[in-house]
């Protein structure tokens, strides 16, 4: 008796099988809204819990609109990426690298101004984001599971 769980079992229905999400883009996924979810969450209880006029006193004009970005615009825009690719959109890895690029540029940028410093500054910059760098290599590998259609609306 032939199994079912064959792939002539499969083949003999005549089904086709789409792009199939594998577990490590499920994980990754997964892990990115989390990983944006719950700082998100946390920051904009903070920014309705405080005055925030008294942080930036002394700062310059450019401090409250990266404060902007990085708290609520970058992780929206890597869980929106997440969300796209975890319905196998390929264009929602551009997204995710659009949110997910600058802070690590941003950050390594900022460390070599404290320290003055090629070498340890891009040092510690790169390790301080290897997590996300390591994501962004994740999905990379991943994109041959994603869809290569054109931007659409529908999901």
């Amino acid at each position: 008796m032939e199994s079912w769980r064959t792939e002539e079992a499969v083949d003999s229905l005549e089904v086709s099988l789409k792009n199939r999400r594998s577990i490590a883009l499920t994980v990754v996924c997964i892990l990115t809204w989390v990983g944006c979810g719950i700082p998100f969450t946390i920051n904009t209880l903070a920014f309705f819990s405080t005055d925030l006029t008294k942080a930036f006193i002394g700062t310059d004009k450019y401090s409250g609109i990266w404060f902007f970005l990085d708290w609520f615009v970058f992780p929206a825009m890597c869980a929106l990426g997440a969300i796209f690719m975890f319905r196998l959109k390929r264009w929602g890895f551009w997204i995710y690298c659009l949110g997910q690029i600058p802070p690590v540029v941003y950050s390594v940028f900022h460390i070599i101004g404290m320290t003055k410093s090629l070498g340890s500054g891009m040092f510690f910059g790169l390790l301080w984001n290897c997590l996300s760098i390591a994501f962004i290599v994740v999905y990379a590998v991943e994109m041959n599971k994603l869809s290569r259609k054109p931007i659409s609306t529908d999901f």
